[in-house]
């Protein structure tokens, strides 16, 4: 490579899928199902649309079951067969709602939920499932987010047989955030962005269920040791996106809190987790993006859809890729 310096670069695979941002994305077996989202940035009319992307062919199909709901700036994780989406704008107020699409029978479930506090509700929040089973949600908006000084965490567990979920609160001294990502790694809760200041937080004792790493992840995490690391991590930025594995986080896009940009962009970064966080700068994409979506397996890293610049939401899919 070029002055033996590691850059990454987004390979555009697709451009025949929804225009989405502040959407949802779940890999499960050799598809991504996507839901929700708005196609307008700023609009308070969110989408009930399902879809799923064939990672072998590259193709695009809209699943059109009845009962899905409606909903942006919603969270999702997978439970065996089943996506989970948790929380969210609804067109009328955030919610807390849990909803459940069972991919093998093709059905949409509707769990009782309960523990949440009244007139409270999720959006730009995340959602993470732990080694134990139990959803880590972190992060709150509604009518009592001003009366905390700190943010909000949640355990969510259940039972999607028998159709029941229960928040309890979580008190662990996160900060109030929002449009955040939360990159479970080794041992270590690692917290990016979603406020102007306190850019990163770490909490320890925390495993995830998911500890896949994507090939080139692996690869530039045992690459990039050799260059010379950022000074300090970038300013704040919110509605970005991350990719996790063992030893490394994989950042791109978002809105910056500096004022240097007034649209979304296209840096990119690793972060490094031992000995301690290290960042590096992977490059600018001429692809700025916020509130898109990322998901990944062992063999890659995919983004899809989020609000560009002059505001147009983009319905573009790409990889991301090394530099040759």
């Amino acid at each position: 490579m070029a002055s033996n310096k590691l850059t990454v670069k987004l390979k555009l695979i697709s451009e025949s899928g929804p225009s989405l941002c502040n959407h949802v994305a779940v890999i499960i077996g050799n598809r991504i199902y996507v839901h929700g989202g708005v196609s307008k940035k700023r609009s308070n009319s969110p989408s009930r649309k399902l879809y799923h992307f064939s990672l072998d062919t590259h193709s695009w199909e809209e699943i059109d079951k009845p009962n899905g709901p409606a909903l942006s700036h919603h969270a999702g994780v997978v439970i065996d067969q089943y996506m989970v989406l948790i929380g969210g704008w609804d067109g009328h107020s955030r919610i807390s709602n849990v909803f459940v699409f069972d991919i093998e029978k093709q059905q949409w479930i509707n769990p009782k939920v309960t523990g949440f506090p009244s007139g409270a509700g999720l959006s730009s929040h995340t959602a993470t499932v732990l080694k134990n089973g139990d959803i880590l949600v972190v992060g709150r908006e509604g009518s009592l987010h001003t009366q905390r000084r700190s943010g909000n965490a949640f355990l969510l567990s259940g039972n999607i047989e028998k159709g029941c979920f229960k928040y309890t609160d979580y008190p662990m001294g996160v900060a109030s955030r929002s449009g955040h990502t939360v990159n479970i790694v080794g041992s270590q809760m690692i917290t990016i962005g979603g406020r102007s200041d306190k850019v990163v937080e770490q909490h320890l004792n925390y495993h995830a269920a998911n500890t896949l790493m994507p090939s080139i992840l692996k690869y530039l995490c045992d690459n990039i040791k050799s260059q010379t690391p950022m000074p300090k991590p970038p300013c704040g930025r919110k509605h970005h996106i991350s990719a996790t594995g063992p030893d490394a986080i994989f950042i791109h896009g978002g809105e910056t809190f500096d004022g240097r940009s007034r649209e979304p962009v296209g840096e990119m970064y690793l972060v490094r987790t031992k000995p301690y966080l290290t960042w590096y700068m992977l490059g600018k994409s001429v692809v700025g993006r916020e509130g898109h979506i990322c998901c990944w397996n062992t063999d890659q890293i995919i983004i899809h859809g989020g609000a560009g610049p002059k505001n147009i939401v983009s319905n573009e899919m790409y990889q991301v890729l090394l530099e040759s």
